[in-house]
């Protein structure tokens, strides 16, 4: 292969692994940063304020998406990804960087709240816009392959920083050594930076420039069909990591009578077998077709989620295991696949737009509440599989759209070419 060609798609994959090193980073050192920024608070009460910096994404991650797509489709794919690592690589080094409670008093609060809503405005970019950008330096038949991989390296962030968080805590250097880990994330992103510089435009991004013009609302008027589609599509696949890696960790001991150490003690096997899982999934949609794979993983995440659900209430590890694996299997045989058939629904010249926007409400509207609606569900009827009703609903419309584009959508001329 050609070196150039390496480096290009290393320069889309490095702002994505970054964000879920440090989405991962943030969340797995709250409970040790909590009382540092929260400190007139109790233990309890400053690290819920911390966890209720999270969903502020939802005010800053759409509005990323929207400005990022525009930059990405009339400047550039490589401009937009230049500016939306550099401003992650910024506000990663200033979370290193911030003065405690005990310096300043709640402005410190105030400022990590601000310095997170800065970093998922600039990783709005990142996610859809660097899939994009690898995937259209890439030949058309192995574009599910590479989305599985781009998908893999999602998770390879996620248990770098768990691996990185879980050393430093069992040598008690988390409290004096949390800083570093911000700025490590930082150092890694200046290298990234770098290789986009060098990196070129991909030849699908040439557009006339007449088509360029049409206002936001015609767009959304014109690709409504794929953006709803991409939107339940991304939604679907943020639900089942949620359900797997965030939700079960505190439900599974609502349920049954495994503790909580014993539902964390998988959780890293888990994630390795997600991230390995990625790449068969997407060998099996470049062999079978996108489309198919997808579809069977939403129909058998429809057809088996309350059934799964309600073999929680077996208090067997063996059972809960079991019940996390097929979920994720699910999950992956939809997701692996998913930037490769996202890019396909819209032409170049407004695919950063729509996807990035699509994802960006799917993930804020879909995926991020799941874990308190699905425990809302629970609390409500004090029945185990309630929650699998909050996964069949996402699974059936993921699965739908996917359905319903394949019979109306065309594969792009410009993809067929490559």
């Amino acid at each position: 292969m050609n070196p150039r060609l390496y480096r290009d798609r290393f320069a889309g994959i490095i702002g994505n692994f970054l964000e879920h090193y440090d989405k991962a980073l943030f969340g797995l050192l709250a409970p040790f940063i909590a009382p540092l920024f929260f400190g007139g608070e109790d233990p309890v009460t400053a690290l819920i304020l911390i966890y209720s910096i999270l969903p502020l994404g939802f005010i800053t991650r759409p509005l990323g998406s929207l400005i990022f797509g525009w930059i990405g489709d009339h400047l550039g794919r490589r401009q937009a990804l230049f500016f939306s690592l550099t401003g992650m690589a910024i506000t990663t080094v200033t979370l290193g960087c911030l003065p405690l409670y005990k310096d300043i008093g709640p402005w410190s609060s105030f400022s990590l709240a601000l310095c997170r809503m800065f970093q998922d405005f600039f990783a709005a970019g990142e996610t859809s816009g660097g899939a994009i950008f690898v995937l259209e330096h890439t030949p058309f038949a192995k574009r599910s392959i590479m989305s599985s991989y781009y998908g893999a390296l999602t998770i390879g962030g996620i248990l770098l920083a768990s691996g990185i968080v879980t050393l430093m805590s069992s040598q008690s250097l988390i409290e004096e050594g949390w800083r570093y880990l911000f700025w490590t994330g930082g150092a890694t992103a200046i290298i990234g930076i770098i290789f986009r510089l060098q990196s070129s435009t991909p030849i699908e991004t040439i557009e006339t420039p007449k088509m360029r013009d049409a206002p936001f609302f015609s767009l959304l008027k014109l690709y409504s069909k794929p953006f709803f589609g991409i939107l339940f599509a991304s939604g679907f696949s943020y639900t089942t990591y949620s359900l797997s890696f965030t939700l079960m960790n505190g439900f599974i001991p609502l349920v049954t009578l495994l503790s909580k150490t014993q539902v964390m003690q998988v959780n890293t096997l888990l994630l390795v077998y997600d991230m390995l899982c990625l790449p068969v999934m997407g060998y099996l949609a470049s062999r079978f077709g996108k489309e198919k794979i997808m579809i069977a993983g939403a129909i058998c995440s429809a057809l088996f989620a309350i059934p799964m659900f309600y073999l929680l209430r077996s208090a067997s590890l063996g059972m809960v295991v079991a019940v996390r694996l097929a979920i994720i299997s699910f999950g992956v045989a939809f997701s692996a696949p998913y930037y490769a058939w996202a890019i396909e629904r819209v032409p170049p010249r407004h695919r950063y737009l729509i996807l990035s926007l699509a994802g960006a409400f799917g993930s804020q509207l879909i995926g991020m509440p799941t874990s308190a609606i699905c425990l809302w569900l629970y609390q409500t009827s004090e029945w185990s599989w309630t929650p699998g009703l909050y996964l069949q609903a996402t699974s059936i419309m993921a699965g739908l759209s996917v359905f319903l584009l394949m019979r109306k959508e065309k594969i792009l001329p410009c993809d067929q070419s490559r």
